[in-house]
């Protein structure tokens, strides 16, 4: 199956809803690369390290994370010349719809609820990757 993306980095503190995200992206589509950071600060130490033709094509954030939530780390990542161009996409078991769209005014170009089924959190990640026909 063809995915948008090459690269995606899954930022989330919980190791499980980590595990799981890797799981499903392997199985849409086994030759795409997984990133993983815990945590906002772990993202942005990642973010360093890579070139830029090594970035990564989508950027998910859980927003509930110690150190720097995921609206903190979206802040960054539009705030800065070499990651603004990079798509965000941010899911939360928060769901409030002011915080939706304030996500979206910030340059989210998604914000979800967190899955709560195996088969939600499948759809949600085919509905990130593959593009629209």
């Amino acid at each position: 199956m063809t995915t948008k993306y090459d690269k995606i980095l899954l930022v989330d503190d919980d190791i499980d809803d980590r595990s799981v995200f890797e799981q499903l992206v392997r199985e849409l589509d086994p030759s795409l690369t997984v990133l993983t950071a815990e945590n906002g600060l772990e993202m942005v130490a990642l973010l360093d390290k890579l070139t830029d033709p090594h970035l990564p094509g989508l950027i998910v954030l859980d927003q509930n994370m110690p150190k720097m939530t995921g609206k903190d780390s979206l802040l960054f990542l539009k705030e800065s010349p070499r990651y603004r161009h990079i798509p965000v996409i941010l899911y939360s078991t928060y769901q409030v719809k002011d915080f939706f769209l304030e996500c979206q005014d910030l340059g989210a170009v998604d914000v979800v609820s967190k899955p709560d089924t195996l088969q939600n959190y499948r759809e949600m990640i085919r509905d990130f990757l593959v593009p629209a026909v």
